[in-house]
């Protein structure tokens, strides 16, 4: 699973890319034909564990950046924000590739994937 979700393949088949363009999912894998969206909001439980990982990003930014420069807290913050932006869509394919591949594990069985 975790190799699955470190390069971000379908949960069934771990062949078929979760994403086609930098924030674009097809409907299905194409390899096995999974559907990667089982409901409407499907990827919600996805935004908590992207809040989760942005977070940790932007402590280890904030505080490597206060440790090597001894900045004013609030020039340290600015700083750390500007620099996450650019890690924040790697934030939501990797939140979605969790969330899709703990979900499969949890219930492998969907209706449309029939």
């Amino acid at each position: 699973m975790l190799r699955g979700i470190l390069t971000l393949r379908c949960p069934g088949c771990r062949r078929g890319p979760l994403f086609t363009g930098v924030l674009d999912m097809p409907e299905r894998c194409p390899v096995c034909g999974l559907y990667y969206e089982r409901e409407h909001g499907y990827f919600v439980g996805a935004m908590a564990i992207s809040y989760a990982i942005a977070v940790a990003l932007v402590a280890v930014l904030f505080f490597g950046i206060l440790a090597l420069t001894h900045w004013s807290l609030e020039w340290v913050l600015l700083v750390a924000g500007v620099a996450f932006l650019p890690l924040a869509p790697l934030c939501l394919r990797y939140a979605r590739a969790v969330w899709i591949h703990l979900d499969r594990r949890i219930d492998p069985h969907d209706p449309k994937d029939r």
